[in-house]
């Protein structure tokens, strides 16, 4: 983003994607405390552009596997995957607040 937008403009960028994350994690807490499967699976689809977009292929693709477990009905894999997508994506979003380079 950087190299194409000019580093003020992709910092702009960045913070805004990473706020938007921030809330949607807090609604996919709620949809999985509330058993809202339906809810689950769009809020985590809604994760994929947005992790595309600054550059966090890993969090697009670990949001997949809960999607998988969803489909399937499968409690302790969701339960598992769903943690690992949650502390994926805010161990992302940590080192961006202290300014790390996001790219794997």
């Amino acid at each position: 983003l950087s190299r194409d937008l000019g580093q003020s403009v992709a910092e702009n960028i960045l913070c805004r994607a990473l706020e938007d994350i921030a809330v949607r994690f807090a609604q996919i807490r709620d949809d999985y405390g509330t058993g809202n499967h339906q809810g689950l699976r769009k809020s985590v689809r809604a994760v994929f552009p947005i992790a595309s977009q600054i550059g966090l292929p890993g969090l697009a693709h670990i949001g997949r596997d809960v999607l998988i477990c969803i489909d399937q009905g499968d409690p302790v894999a969701l339960a598992a995957t769903l943690c690992r997508f949650l502390r994926w994506g805010e161990t992302a979003m940590s080192f961006a607040d202290m300014g790390a380079d996001l790219s794997l």
